[in-house]
Parts: C-alpha cells; structure tokens; sequence
C-alpha cells in the first residue's frame, strides 16, 4: 500500500519532501494511517484536529487519542474546539456543512499562519464515489461527475489511489489503533445514507463497482477538460465583462450549442442553483425587462437582448449631505465642486461627467440620493418637466444602473441627474456672474 501511494503522490506531482504538510487528522483508521505512512514515506507534516463537541465524551476522547498519537509519532498536534450546532443554526448549514466549512477555515488559518505548503486530508476512493452521488443529487453539473480531485488548491488528497478495504487491512496487519465515529452508520447524514443504502445496491448489481468507478473518473476527468475548454471559448462570445457588471447577450448565447449549460457555468459560479438557470434559459425569450433573480449575494436581470449580472448593494437609505464650505465629497460617489466667474467667452466642457449651474440659483445644503417616487425635472435642452422614472426608461438604464444613479438635490429641487443631465431651471444664462461647477467621477 505504501508503494502504491508514493506511486500516486508521485506521478501526480502532489507534493515533495521539501513540503511542510499539515494532516486533517480525525482519530479515524482514514486520518491515522496517512500519518503512518507519510511518516514511513518520509514526510515532513503536522497533524490538525478539529473537536465539534457533537458525540460528547466520544468527541473528547478522539482529541485524547489524536494527542497521544502525534506524541507517539513524534510531530506537532494542533487542536481546536467548536461549537458546531450553535453555528450550524445561525449560518442555517446543515451540520455536515457547518463542520467541513469549520475544520477547513481553520485548516487554512493554521496553513498560512504557520507557512504549511499544503493541507493533506484522508480521503480515499470510496469518499471518491459517495462525493460523485452527493454531486449528482445537487446538479453540480460535469465537475461533479469526475468528483474529488487529488489536488484543488492548497488540499490535496493523497489517497484516492486506495480505499478503505486496503486502509482497514494495513490497520490490522500492522496492529494499528484508530477511533470508530459511532455517526459512520446515522443514515440520517446524507453521505452515511449513500454509503449504506445506495452504493451497497449497486454492488450487489456489480460486485467489481468499486473499480467500475475508478474508470468511470478517468473518462470524466477527460470530459471535463474537453468541456471546459469549450466553455472557456464560448464565453468570451457571449460575456462583456466590466468593474461594474457582468452582461450576457442573449442572442450571443442561443446561438452556441449547449447554451444552458453555458450559462449554467457562467451563473452557478455567482451562487444560481440549476433550478434557477433551467427557469431562466427557458423562458429566457419570453422574460419581460426588469424579471430579476437573486442568488445570495448577486442578482442577474433581463435588459432588452443582455441578462445583467451584479452583486447586490446595500441600499443607499439615508441622503447625504453636500455643505456650501465643501469642496469633495468621496460617498456615495466622488463629487469635486469649485467656483468660477462667468464671462463671455467662458468655455464649456463638453462632458456628461461636469455640470455648470448659476451659483445664485443654487442653494446649499445640497442633497445626494437615489430617485424616490414621484421625483421629476426639467431636463436641459428640453421642454417641460419629466418624471425621472420616465427619463430613466428613455435613457435606457437597466435596473442596477437606475439603482446606482444618484440625483443632486437643492432646496427639494432635483439639479441633476448625476452624469447624464442637469435641470434646465439652473442653468448658466447671459445673466449669471458666478457659476458653480460640479464634477464627478465617470458614471
């Protein structure tokens, strides 16, 4: 079995000697016989335990073993505790979730902290199989059908290359002590219900399922590389990428072959379940402007032909106020004002960015804010007033870009549409002597 992991660490070029590993070790037959080997195998690591304070005393004598076996072992032991159900509830993860999101954070934390290279966990094939279920219940698309892979950033899993018949017979063969995990056999943990109930059947279909799976990952580890390779030409015909949005064309996008599963990987990296792309591909020619759906933290909305994707913003509640003596103002966004005397042949900027106003028609305090209901102006060059709801759809703003304009306000009067339009009651006339100038930041 050792020649068989070296075998593997090598040829995946996983790690060397001069690596300063750090071992997720549970206590568990996994966790234990990595230290064994590595440490057979001459390697330089660390163990880490994570104590969840889920199986009580079970749980504290797990951390008992862990330390005697890193003093046995001779190499450093660091230990935490969590209160895993407290923080299951508040993050609302189940407790699966809440544990692998704990042990690895911390994991990392220790890793950088500490300058370990790289963080090793004890998963074998068989946790390569249960993933692949877990996978394909969630629709995580083709990257979950080649499952764990032996390396993803800074863990890697030198193990795949076994499973846990081989690890439990090198434990009995060489007299190794481990812990057993009573909640192995809880069918309630959605993997113990793989383990037991699901892959069991399909061995009694095929008693050699196990090596069935293993070619099965060959195959596709190499359909993935061809797909993504795919994808990664196809965006770039379909997405216009900008510090402020994410825009799809939607005509760009039809036109592709597989273009659900195109904007399946272009939306589920921004946290879109697939029951939310297959909604939004099929009635993708029927959504009527503004249809918007949220992930967590970005929402994505249709725009004419484009689909707009953004991260959603807080929103701006309370005005912010602009006193006569300030010259700059950073929040909500930059604004630079200065005075200047009017004269005949006074030049004009031609810029959206800069806007001019009779200084004795203005007054101060001045208000920025985002458009309210009922709000309307006078735009410049025009005749009459606008509603700026209706001057926002003339201008064709797409729903994040109307939440991001904000209106410059005096004495209840909007003055401009920051970056598009000034109101036409304070504008420079024959009769100004002073104009005030605003400037901001390119809308």
């Amino acid at each position: 079995m050792l020649d068989k992991v070296q075998k593997y660490i090598s040829e995946n070029s996983l790690f060397t000697k001069k690596d300063k590993l750090l071992v997720g070790l549970s206590g568990g037959s996994d966790s234990v016989t990595l230290c064994y080997t590595l440490k057979q195998l001459g390697y330089n690591f660390s163990v880490a335990h994570c104590n969840f304070k889920l199986r009580a005393k079970d749980s504290d004598d797990d951390e008992k073993f862990v330390i005697n076996l890193s003093q046995k072992l001779n190499i450093k032991c660091y230990i935490t505790h969590f209160n895993t159900t407290e923080y299951a509830s508040v993050n609302k993860y189940s407790i699966e979730q809440a544990a692998r999101k704990l042990r690895y954070n911390w994991f990392e934390e220790i890793r950088s902290k500490h300058s370990y290279n790289y963080i090793l966990t004890a998963h074998h094939s068989d946790d390569k199989i249960e993933s692949f279920f877990l996978n394909l219940t969630a629709g995580t698309g083709i990257k979950g059908m080649r499952s764990i892979k032996p390396k993803n950033g800074n863990v890697i899993r030198p193990f795949l290359c076994i499973n846990s018949s081989e690890i439990k017979e090198w434990c009995k063969q060489n007299h190794i002590k481990y812990r057993t995990d009573k909640t192995n056999k809880d069918i309630n943990f959605k993997r113990n219900f793989i383990r037991h109930k699901i892959i069991s059947l399909f061995e009694k279909l095929n008693p050699s399922f196990s090596n069935t799976m293993q070619n099965n990952f060959l195959i596709y580890n190499d359909l993935e590389q061809i797909y993504q390779q795919f994808i990664e030409t196809a965006i770039p015909k379909i997405v216009n990428s900008s510090e402020k949005q994410i825009r799809i064309s939607i005509d760009n996008l039809l036109n592709m072959p597989a273009s659900r599963s195109i904007l399946f990987e272009i939306l589920s990296t921004y946290g879109f379940n697939p029951s939310q792309v297959n909604q939004i591909h099929s009635e993708i020619r029927h959504l009527q402007t503004g249809k918007t759906f949220f992930s967590e933290d970005y929402c994505i909305v249709k725009n004419r032909n484009d689909l707009i994707l953004e991260q959603i913003r807080q929103e701006q509640s309370t005005p912010v106020i602009l006193s006569e003596h300030l010259r700059s103002i950073s929040y909500p966004i930059s604004l630079y004002i200065e005075y200047q005397e009017y004269t005949a042949n006074f030049k004009f900027e031609n810029n959206k960015n800069i806007a001019y106003f009779d200084a004795d028609k203005i007054s101060f305090p001045l208000l920025i804010r985002n458009k309210q209901q009922g709000d309307y102006f006078y735009p410049f060059g025009m005749k009459g007033k606008k509603l700026i709801s209706d001057y926002y759809t003339d201008i064709k703003l797409s729903l994040f870009e109307k939440e991001k304009t904000f209106l410059l306000v005096s004495a209840e009067e909007i003055i401009w549409v920051i970056g598009y339009r000034t109101d036409n009651r304070f504008k420079v006339s024959k009769n100004t002597q002073t104009i005030l100038k605003i400037s901001c930041n390119s809308v």
